[in-house]
């Protein structure tokens, strides 16, 4: 659908219809004035009719689904009608949202929920088929997803360009315009607002769970485990070898979990890093043990610059992930790893910015 005027005459052709309820165009105004919808249909199911005050959007973002709603409910209460959006495709989570406000809204792929006296209907499933009208950049994975996360770590911002500083601060490389573009997606998602006071975290919640459910795990070139057995802490002898191979490393976030939440797991220490620093571990006097049954340290190589961003320094000076990258790799993990990335949801949510907490010795 190229326009709203196309999904006016696709609803005035008598083809949209959600379960049993087929709607019939009743009128169209001839020009949008104070008080008048889109259209105005008939819904129709059995021997039943029920006029509606539609509001049509050609675009689904939640932004723009949520203004269609406050229009149509607008315009019902004005004509004593019932609400109704009409939109090209509508998620399970907007149609939850519509019908925890009591406000109908319908797609042209089938999906809907209407509420209405003496009418409920709840349909969802159907595929977009119009993924032209609703956004697809990737904004929660991968590097794009760095302006996301600093807004969990600082909420609020004067201007783009302290977002940007914000992210480069924290280890990140981005460029001002994809900033821009990500902020834009953030705001049609109703997770950011930009205003001429600055641009604001509005449902911190929300931008977790989108970050949630497009995380992928990092791309891992190369993987070794291995006993290492050395005087004093490992930990430390690791960050200094890598400091010597030119290694960018970090603890991974499940390795982590000690310095945000409570959680018992196996005495094995994984590491991202660009380099595996055997070389410099042994010339530091560590014996290495590769075909070990029981190994302590684990390299896992990746360039992905998430892993690395927000980095936090404990007491020894070792890296560890950030709070962020470890609720993700928690939250897509096994059953165990979830109930844990709860705990450490509640402080990203409760603490903004988060208070790094000491690990326990």
């Amino acid at each position: 659908m190229e326009s709203e005027q196309e999904i006016i005459n696709f609803i005035q052709s008598g083809q949209l219809r959600v379960g049993p309820v087929l709607f019939d165009a009743v009128q169209q105004p001839a020009s949008r004035v104070e008080n008048q919808p889109s259209l105005i249909v008939n819904g129709n199911w059995g021997e039943s009719q029920l006029l509606f005050a539609v509001e049509v959007k050609r675009y689904g973002s939640d932004k723009s689904v949520m203004q269609a709603a406050n229009n149509a409910q607008y315009y019902a209460e004005c004509l004593n009608m019932s609400p109704l959006v009409v939109v090209p495709w509508l998620s399970e989570d907007q149609l939850l949202s519509l019908e925890k406000r009591r406000i109908s809204g319908v797609d042209l792929c089938g999906n809907g929920v209407l509420v209405a006296p003496g009418l409920s209907v709840f349909r969802s499933g159907s595929r977009n088929k119009f993924p032209a009208s609703r956004p697809l950049k990737r904004v929660y994975d991968g590097t794009s997803a760095l302006v996301a996360r600093v807004f969990l770590l600082k909420p609020e911002y004067k201007s783009v360009s302290e977002i940007r500083e914000e992210v480069l601060a924290r280890g990140g490389n981005i460029t001002l315009s994809t900033v821009s573009k990500v902020l834009k997606q953030l705001d049609e998602d109703v997770i950011v607002s930009k205003s001429k006071d600055g641009i604001k975290l509005l449902q911190a919640d929300k931008l977790l769970d989108r970050l949630r459910t497009n995380y992928q795990a990092p791309k891992i070139t190369d993987v070794i485990r291995c006993k290492i057995d050395a005087a004093g802490d490992v930990s430390k002898l690791v960050t200094k070898a890598a400091k010597q191979a030119n290694s960018k490393l970090v603890l991974s976030g499940t390795s982590s979990v000690d310095y945000y939440a409570t959680m018992g797991r196996e005495p094995l220490d994984t590491y991202f890093c660009t380099i595996i620093p055997l070389k410099q571990l042994e010339g530091l006097g560590a014996k290495i043990d590769t075909a070990s049954r029981f190994p302590n340290v684990e390299f896992q190589v990746t360039t992905e610059e998430y892993v690395y961003f927000d980095a936090r320094k404990d007491k020894s000076g070792l890296l560890i992930a950030s709070p962020i990258q470890t609720y993700l790799e928690l939250a897509t993990s096994d059953k165990r790893g979830q109930e844990i990335a709860q705990q450490v949801e509640k402080d990203l949510l409760t603490d903004l910015p988060t208070v790094q907490r000491s690990r326990p010795a």
